[in-house]
């Protein structure tokens, strides 16, 4: 396989990306200067380096010491309010909105409907265990699932909501998924400040 089909098989692993958009950006870097190359390059290179995991809420992060992000760290925000998203980018989209002041977990991405091991796809195990220390510690009194109103993403919210189920009666903690402020289908990642503002205010 020559460079340029290796290339366009490595853009088709991005989400969201068809053969035809992915053979678009192999010719656009064709079209290109080489700094630009190697400077996408570098960035991609820095970006591993860079970046880190946090070991509270699992979004990734800048930084060079410590473990956990700002936000986790930050004892101005309300640690009684866990909320649950799949991706960073849908925390990035919650943030933006400058609605909630909560905390965060990120699953990792959501459970195929036909996923004969739903554990195995997303941070189950982490979950409980964040859920479980916190209850103790910081008093937490909510779970806000918040995913994607499609198929995956409310297969997903039976999934998490069943595992949470026990630990949450047992120590009285509510658990809510946002209002219909989102329609169904909506990608959370791509819904504006109003849309994420009306949906935590109508979560139930």
């Amino acid at each position: 396989m020559d460079a340029l089909n290796k290339l366009t098989e490595y853009f088709r692993e991005f989400p969201g990306i068809g053969p035809r958009q992915a053979r678009r950006f192999a010719y656009f870097l064709l079209t290109k200067s080489p700094s630009f190359a190697d400077e996408l390059a570098r960035l991609v290179v820095e970006i591993k380096k860079s970046m880190r995991v946090c070991d509270s809420c699992f979004r990734f992060y800048a930084g060079k010491s410590g473990t956990v992000c700002n936000i986790c760290s930050n004892t101005e925000r309300n640690h009684s309010e866990l909320m649950i998203v799949a991706r960073d980018v849908d925390l990035e989209t919650i943030e933006k909105s400058g609605t909630y002041n909560g905390m965060y977990f990120v699953l990792g991405g959501t459970v195929p409907i036909l996923e004969k091991s739903p554990e195995t796809r997303v941070r189950s195990r982490e979950l409980l265990k964040r859920v479980d220390g916190k209850t103790d510690k910081n008093h937490l009194k909510e779970i806000i699932l918040s995913l994607s109103a499609t198929p995956e993403g409310e297969h997903t919210e039976e999934i998490i909501r069943a595992l949470l189920k026990p630990i949450a009666e047992k120590n009285s903690i509510k658990i809510t998924v946002l209002g219909r402020g989102l329609s169904t289908g909506a990608e959370l990642e791509y819904s504006d400040a109003d849309t994420i503002k009306n949906a935590l205010k109508n979560r139930a």
